[in-house]
Order: C-alpha cells, then structure tokens, then sequence
C-alpha cells in the first residue's frame, strides 16, 4: 500500500486559516454596532437617522452631501449617522480582503476630473415604523430635484478615500485616508474624494441635485440598520405564480433581463408556473426581481419564491426555453 506523507506544519496552516475564517464571519463588536459576514462580504451597522439633518436648511437650502457619515462627521447634510468609524470600515474591509479603489482626482494632462474606481457596493437601510419592518434602498431616501423622482439606484464606488498627512504620526512622511479624520463614509457628489465610497453617477457633478425623500424617510433620529455589501456576481432561481403564463411572461422577462445585463432563461411550466434562472451583479438582479415581481401588463403576480445560488457563468445570454 502506497504511504502518503502528511505534512503536520500545512495541515496547522489550513486549521488556523479555516478558524480565522469561520471566527470572522461572525465577528461583531461587543455593542453590536458593526457585524459581518464574511461569506457574503457584507457589512451591517447601527445607527439613525441624522437628528441634525436639515439644520442649516436656510443655507444649504435641503441639500444634502452624504448618505452616510460617522459621528462627528458632516451630520447636518447626511441622511444616515452611524456609530462606526470610517476607520473601522476601512480596516474591516482591508481583513475581508476588498482593495481599495482609486479616489476621484485630475488628469493634468487632459485638464480634466478623473472618476473614482473600486469594488461596487450595495447599501441597504431597515427601520421600525411601529410594528412594521420597513426596508428600502440607500438611494430610495434620496430625491432627485431634477428628476423630480427618487435617486437612481447604484452600486457605490469604494475607493478608500484620498491620502492627506497624517498629523498625529511621529514619521512626517506618514500619510492616511481623509475619511479617517473627517468621517465621511458615503459621498453623493461623484468627485468627493474624502468619502470612502462615492456617487458613480454623472449628474451628481451637479449643485444641490438631492434631497432627502420626504415621502419614504423614517423620522429624524429614528434607529436605522445599514447594510453594505459587495455587488457581487451570483444566480437567482426563481418562481413565479398567479396568472403568468399566456400574457407574455416570459418576452417581458426576457426584454428586462436584456436591458439589465442579465443572462438565463425564463420557462413556463406544467403547473402554470413560471421559472426564470438569473445570473448577473446583485443590482441587476435585485432590480430583474422587481420587475418580475410587477409582471407585465396583463400579468397577477401572486406569490414569488427566489432562491440565492452561486454564479456559474454558463449563459451567455437571455433566452426563453420551451
């Protein structure tokens, strides 16, 4: 019988990486104000709704700045305060293993701005309204003036902030992110490079574009979570009943899936129910799901059952099978 030689030092390595790993997903401070999963590369953090918001109205005429900042930071133009520091997000980030991006800066060269690159973020916000859960979108909190409609949704770019010196190091040469002093988590201007994520957005180039939402934001200082989370790549199973199948179910399914980026297939079944398999980023299916959700016009969506599945990248495009 063939010996095999096992190496006691690797195996130790392999346990120490899997404990470190199983430890770190569910890690969280001892006040719960930050959690993480690690499996999902997701974030989740207490805080509320700025009590501040909306104090120098009479100057900032209800512009707002930043969808999230951390406590000290720039309250009064920010929808959502949280109680971790952008250092702590920073460096949990770093231990998930998200590298950070680039900040906006300027081609001097080209004379002109230089857009932020980095991984892309989901943020998604839960509150109490008395015995209600409600959930919503980052963005949904935010009005667009010009649109005259809630702000887009987005995938938010992480870049990590702009490097300014770090006064408080004995090496004159040390540097930090700027986020780490100011606290300025989330930036809604697209070139805010002291923010640790940024708007990607082209009209966010423009003054005094957003507002809070009045119609959808819970009261100020309500106790919000926030959730932040990669938009990662994965596939959705879903399942679709009511009346769905006769009414152009599965073109609609397969026009939206187009527009968003999205590959699969959607299929009609011997129980008068419709399958669609999905694979795309976390905002082209969350946004695929409500569409589906509503249907086409014809089309009552009674129930939808959605299943979470690992990315397989096997389609290459939408098709309807039969």
């Amino acid at each position: 019988m063939k010996k095999v030689k096992i190496n006691v030092r690797h195996i130790g390595m392999v346990i120490c990486i899997g404990v470190f790993l199983i430890t770190l997903s569910n890690i969280g401070w001892p006040d719960g104000h930050l959690q993480i999963n690690a499996e999902e590369q997701k974030l989740v953090l207490k805080g509320k709704i700025s009590e501040a918001l909306g104090e120098y109205d009479e100057h900032l005429k209800g512009a707002v700045e930043y969808v999230v900042c951390g406590r000290n930071g720039k309250e009064y133009e920010s929808i959502i305060v949280v109680d971790a520091t952008a250092k702590e997000i920073y460096d949990v980030l770093e231990k998930l293993g998200v590298k950070t991006g680039t900040p906006p800066g300027y081609d001097e060269e080209k004379d002109e701005p230089t857009p932020p690159t980095g991984t892309e973020f989901i943020l998604s916000v839960e509150w109490k309204d008395g015995d209600q859960t409600k959930t919503a979108r980052a963005e949904d909190l935010i009005f667009n003036v010009k649109t005259q409609k809630p702000m887009s949704r987005v995938a938010w770019v992480y870049s990590g902030s702009r490097l300014v010196a770090d006064l408080d190091s004995d090496d004159e040469d040390a540097m930090m992110p700027q986020a780490f002093m100011s606290n300025d988590i989330v930036a809604l201007k697209r070139f805010d490079a002291s923010a640790l994520f940024q708007n990607p957005l082209p009209e966010s180039e423009e003054e005094n574009i957003y507002k809070k939402n009045d119609t959808l934001l819970p009261k100020l200082g309500t106790p919000v979570t926030l959730t932040i989370e990669v938009n990662r790549k994965m596939q959705l199973f879903v399942l679709i009943s009511g009346k769905v199948q006769g009414v152009g179910f599965r073109n609609f399914t397969q026009r939206n899936a187009k527009q968003l980026g999205v590959n699969g297939y959607a299929k009609n079944l011997p129980n008068g129910k419709v399958e669609v398999v999905a694979e795309g980023d976390k905002a082209q299916l969350d946004a695929l799901v409500d569409l589906l959700k509503k249907g086409p016009r014809f089309a009552r969506v009674d129930a939808l059952d959605v299943d979470a599945r690992p990315f397989t990248g096997e389609y290459k495009t939408f098709g309807i099978r039969y």
